[in-house]
């Protein structure tokens, strides 16, 4: 009697350690159809597998990964994944890759394939035509929704949203809010994100809400704090807020702490630039001068240095910089005319008029 009861014992230690380690009969059939590409059956049989196996992790992946994902069915496919996971994240399947491991990457793969694609349509939209450009951009913002579903949690999608939108919408104020809103998601998700902070930054500017631009542009700047593009805005933002010393404080800290000798040519323009429309037309002109020191060939602050000479009434000295700009860009309309208003100040009317006639072959 107590021999049987003891080989009955050991029977039932035995038939659980087969079932453990072998798969059931559904999995094993599973499977054969994946192998076979039967993706019909492989579906049938691994949402049955997974009601008989419901701590194997390992099936819930494999429907995910083989069929809803290669289906387009994103939301069954998260389902899964997040079923693989509960189970347990940590436990090694298929290759020896714990199931966190399997889902981040298959989730990862799908989600890029659709989201380049979307950036692909979104800069294929630059070179067409308003009517086309607005088609264009409606089919990537209908690509980034998309990836937001395979991946929710990846901030680019919301950043390219948001931009898309705000593309859309100049002139819509809902497309305008709704992008707002986006980039706000982008940049809680992922606030260590240089592009999140300084679009956020950019798209608050635009709709004439500088009070929450500045925070953006803050974290931009404090993220990559030798890009110009984001001391810019951020420096124009202070302006835009009646904070001029700050503006200036912006720039001067960026120029002190630049190495690269045509950055900090930028900012010497873009501070000559501020202190242009500050009226202060003399460290303009400073400032201008820096600029062209650095980088003599640039076009922009010659223009600038031009401008401020002749806002400050220095119009020989104005006469001088416009007719340089000429060499270098012989075929601008603008710098005759501005050769023209410098020379008329000095009482020069014959000559303005020829460089007014000349202006007018260039229009």
């Amino acid at each position: 009697m107590f021999l049987n009861k003891r080989n009955n014992i050991i029977l039932a230690l035995f038939c659980t350690l087969v079932f453990c380690g072998c798969p059931s009969e559904e999995y094993t059939s599973a499977k054969l159809y994946l192998q076979q590409n039967d993706l019909e059956k492989a579906e049938e049989f691994l949402v049955k597998a997974m009601a008989v196996e419901v701590d194997n992790p390992e099936i819930p992946f494999q429907l995910g990964h083989h069929i809803y994902g290669k289906d387009g069915r994103w939301t069954e496919m998260n389902e899964v994944y997040d079923r693989a996971l509960a189970i347990d994240p940590n436990r090694k399947i298929l290759e020896g890759s714990t199931v966190q491991e399997m889902v981040e990457i298959s989730r990862f793969g799908y989600w890029s394939v659709v989201y380049n694609n979307a950036v692909k349509v979104y800069n294929s939209s630059k070179d067409l035509d308003e009517q086309n450009r607005k088609v264009a951009i409606l089919e990537a913002i209908s690509e980034f929704q998309t990836a937001s579903e395979i991946k929710a949690d990846e901030s680019l999608n919301y950043t390219m949203l948001a931009t898309s939108y705000f593309e859309l919408g100049e002139i819509d104020k809902v497309n305008q809010l709704r992008s707002a809103e986006l980039i706000v998601k982008a940049v809680e998700i992922n606030p260590q994100d240089f592009n999140a902070n300084m679009t956020a930054g950019q798209i608050f500017s635009r709709i004439s809400q500088p009070e929450n631009a500045l925070q953006y542009l803050q974290k931009a700047v404090e993220l990559d704090p030798g890009n110009t593009a984001a001391i810019r805005n951020l420096a124009q933002t202070y302006y835009d807020l009646d904070n001029v010393n700050e503006s200036i404080a912006t720039y001067e800290k960026a120029i002190r702490t630049t190495v690269d000798m045509k950055t900090k040519a930028d900012l010497h323009f873009n501070l000559g630039v501020l202190y242009n429309q500050d009226g202060d037309y003399d460290l303009a002109e400073d400032h201008f001068i820096s600029a062209l020191d650095l980088n003599p060939e640039d076009v922009e602050a010659i223009l600038g240095m031009a401008q401020s000479f002749e806002s400050n009434e220095k119009w020989r000295k104005a006469e001088k910089f416009y007719k340089e700009l000429i060499y270098l860009e012989e075929e601008n309309a603008a710098h005759y005319r501005g050769v023209a208003r410098a020379l008329i100040q000095q009482g020069k009317q014959a000559e303005a008029q020829r460089y007014f006639d000349k202006s007018k072959k260039y229009d």
